[in-house]
């Protein structure tokens, strides 16, 4: 097949969190596959995309229309694609100069702006490429509008190719909610932001709505946060009922992960390399990142990492109460990561009140996020809400069991302790002592040494293959293919 996919990041082009990741991991393991994929994102920096080997495609610019504006756009593609799939740049200074989403520098355009001139490149890309295409595959709510410039300009011969359309939600509480007035910035119908047109949302305009309702076909990326967002409103955030209205055209993938990029038999962060089958050197590991941190921290005690954002979603406010305690019950904790100012505050002033127990480093440094996999004995990850997630996976692999929240692609992979396949520690409800509980459950299983050596080892052999995942978009592709043919386009 010959698949178009559209995102606001692809590792490590441009990364910001796991969508990255995601988008990347799919796309080659679709292009192992036999596909042709070629993806389209923003240009952020030109110079960056230079150094990445980027140059214009010959011919005049793309005119592309926004509201009253005319945009005149670049695509940059590699002089020497090489293998895998191909990568097209959308180069606007003016739209797209600056960060991934916060908005500044050269830029002085809206996200809507972004959205709009992101979703319009990629459709002609087919055609000015002379290129059919099977699937457009557009991720998450900034690539959104891709579906609907299908229906309402791309339609029938438009696009070259059958080009059923497919939506993929990394995150549903990232929605793009806008001002009804809007939609002329899109150059699309006013209709479209009145009841019942598709970008309409409560008097406002809303990309993930429109898209949902646009696209043949709609997955997100694990089998339990589909459920979830179409049975409960805390997780459906407004569109639960969209999205039960799709009924078996919404489906959930579960992600994958990428073994060769995290593997600690090769990962040069670390300071000694181990395997399941060969596990001493992470004794190394621990006791490096321990002396990295200046923690204080008898061998025998447990280490909990966390790596990620710091944001009310990852469960924050239900571990930073417990770390006093926990302190005083033996544990130390690493923890990496940005996001809440707040909680920022908060993991500082913790971390200053237990020296040598508790550590906090501001930011994000791949390096040390995964020495923090390597070396610690337990990863937190209690997130409130978890569409897949990542830092899961990979701490299974690097030998951290994981504790977790029974919630979204969390449950679809970290088996409980208890369980006889067990690879981690599972609690359900979101309170405090729901989360202390499954750390002392830890704590005693730590005290059976062989007992914690199998549970390590299974985690370590789990493997969550993006190949796996790539098989059931094959099917959903089908789908939509199958869709796209039926689809008069009228609406």
């Amino acid at each position: 097949m010959n698949i178009l996919m559209v995102a606001a990041e692809y590792a490590p082009l441009a990364k910001v969190g796991g969508l990255a990741d995601a988008v990347a991991g799919l796309a080659e393991a679709l292009a192992r596959r036999g596909h042709d994929v070629r993806v389209v994102l923003p240009c952020y920096d030109a110079q960056a995309a230079a150094a990445a080997g980027f140059r214009h495609r010959p011919g005049p610019p793309l005119p592309i229309r926004l509201g009253q504006r005319f945009h005149a756009v670049r695509l940059l593609e590699r002089a020497r694609p090489g293998r895998g799939p191909r990568v097209y740049l959308v180069d606007e200074p003016s739209v797209f100069g600056g960060d991934v989403y916060a908005y500044g520098g050269a830029a002085s355009a809206s996200p809507l702006e972004r959205a709009g001139l992101l979703a319009q490149a990629a459709l002609l890309l087919p055609g000015c490429l002379d290129w059919p295409v099977d699937i457009v595959h557009a991720h998450d709510a900034q690539a959104a509008l891709a579906p609907v410039y299908r229906r309402q300009w791309f339609a029938g011969p438009a696009l070259p190719g059958p080009a059923g359309t497919v939506l993929t939600i990394h995150n549903l509480a990232h929605q793009e909610i806008h001002a009804p007035g809007a939609v002329a910035e899109l150059g699309l119908p006013a209709t479209l932001a009145t009841y019942p047109g598709l970008l309409e949302f409560h008097g406002s305009v809303n990309l993930m709505k429109a898209g949902i309702l646009a696209a043949d076909r709609v997955n997100t990326v694990s089998p339990t946060y589909a459920r979830e967002t179409v049975t409960d409103p805390a997780f459906g955030c407004g569109l639960e009922g969209v999205l039960a209205g799709r009924g078996e055209a919404y489906t959930g993938i579960l992600n994958g992960a990428d073994y060769e990029a995290w593997n600690p038999r090769t990962d040069r962060a670390l300071p000694a390399s181990f395997s399941a089958a060969a596990p001493g050197g992470r004794e190394a590991c621990r006791a490096a990142l321990r002396s990295e941190l200046g923690l204080d921290l008898p061998a025998e005690r447990l280490l909990c990492g966390f790596v990620g954002r710091l944001v009310a979603q990852k469960g924050l406010d239900l571990a930073l109460p417990l770390l006093e305690r926990l302190a005083g019950d033996g544990f130390g904790f690493a923890f990496l990561g940005t996001g809440d100012a707040a909680l920022e505050q908060q993991a500082t002033a913790v971390a200053a009140a237990l020296p040598g127990r508790v550590a906090f480093v501001r930011g994000f440094d791949d390096a040390l996020a995964r020495r923090i996999y390597a070396g610690s004995d337990l990863f937190l990850m209690p997130s409130l809400f978890e569409p897949c997630g990542l830092g899961q996976m990979y701490a299974l692999r690097y030998g951290a069991p994981p504790v977790v929240r029974s919630t979204g692609g969390l449950a679809d992979t970290v088996v409980d302790a208890d369980e006889a396949d067990g690879d981690g520690f599972v609690f359900a409800e979101p309170r405090p002592d729901a989360l202390l509980g499954a750390l002392r459950r830890a704590g005693h299983l730590w005290t059976d040494r062989a007992g914690w050596k199998a549970l390590q080892a299974r985690g370590m052999r789990r493997a969550f293959d993006w190949d796996l995942a790539a098989a059931g978009y094959e099917e959903t592709y089908v789908a939509a293919v199958a869709a796209a043919g039926g689809d008069d386009d009228d609406d």
